[in-house]
C-alpha cells in the first residue's frame, strides 16, 4: 500500500486542510499524562469499551456485515441510526440534533446505492493505515482543526507532534461527530474562519 498523500513531501495544488475529527493519541501512550492528554485517552478508552462495536465489526468483517445490511432495510436503518446516536452524544434521540428527514436521507442513500459493504471496508482500510488510535502519523501540510464537544477529543498538547504546521485550533461549545449535519451554520463558519486565518498568515 502506498503512503497517504499527507505523508509525502509534495502536495501540489493543496495549500492546507481542515479537520473536525482529529485524533492525536500516539500508539504508545506515556505513563505520565497532561490533563488534556488524559481526557483524550479516557475518552478513547470509553469509546472502545462502550461504542466501538460497529467499528470493530466493520474493521474486521466488513463484507460479512455488508451482506447483512444490504439484505435488510430495517437492519440498515437501525445500524446507521445507532451510529448517528453515538455521534451526537448518545442521548437516544439523534433526531433532536440532526432532524428525522436528514437521518432518513442518509439511510436511504446507503440503501439505494447498496454501499453497506464498501462503506464498512473503509474502517478496515483506516485501521491498516492509521493504527489503533486513529493517529495519521506526521501530517506535513498546514492543518486547521475544529473541535466539537460531543466528538472524541484530541489533545492539544499532542497536536503539534502530528500536525507540525498547525495554524488553527478552535474548540466549539456545541456539535458532535456529524457537525456538518448537526450544526451546519457553525461548521460552515468554522471553514471560513480557518482558511481566512490561513490566508492572512
Amino acid at each position: 500500500m502506498s503512503p497517504p498523500p499527507w505523508r509525502s513531501s509534495s502536495h501540489r495544488g493543496l495549500a492546507a486542510i481542515h479537520f473536525n475529527f482529529a485524533q492525536t493519541i500516539p500508539d504508545v501512550i506515556p505513563a505520565k499524562l497532561l490533563p488534556d492528554q488524559k481526557r483524550a485517552v479516557d475518552a478513547i478508552k470509553r469509546f472502545q469499551t462502550d461504542g466501538f462495536g460497529y467499528f470493530h465489526i466493520q474493521a474486521t468483517r466488513p463484507q460479512t456485515v455488508g451482506y447483512a445490511l444490504a439484505d435488510s432495510p430495517v437492519g440498515q436503518a437501525a445500524w446507521i441510526y445507532d451510529i448517528f446516536n453515538g455521534g451526537t452524544g448518545n442521548t437516544g434521540n439523534p433526531e433532536a440534533a440532526l432532524g428525522r428527514d436528514p437521518i432518513l436521507d442518509e439511510i436511504t442513500l446507503f440503501w439505494l446505492t447498496d454501499t453497506a459493504a464498501s462503506s464498512a471496508r473503509f474502517y478496515l482500510e483506516q485501521v491498516e493505515l492509521l493504527g489503533k488510535h486513529n493517529n495519521p502519523g506526521r501530517v506535513d501540510l498546514p492543518v486547521g482543526l475544529s473541535v466539537f464537544p460531543k466528538d472524541l477529543p484530541p489533545a492539544r498538547s499532542w497536536a503539534s507532534l502530528v500536525y507540525p504546521k498547525l495554524f488553527y485550533w478552535h474548540e466549539l461549545d456545541r456539535g458532535g461527530h456529524f457537525a456538518q449535519l448537526e450544526v451546519p451554520d457553525v461548521f460552515a463558519d468554522e471553514l471560513r474562519r480557518c482558511f481566512r486565518s490561513f490566508r492572512r498568515a
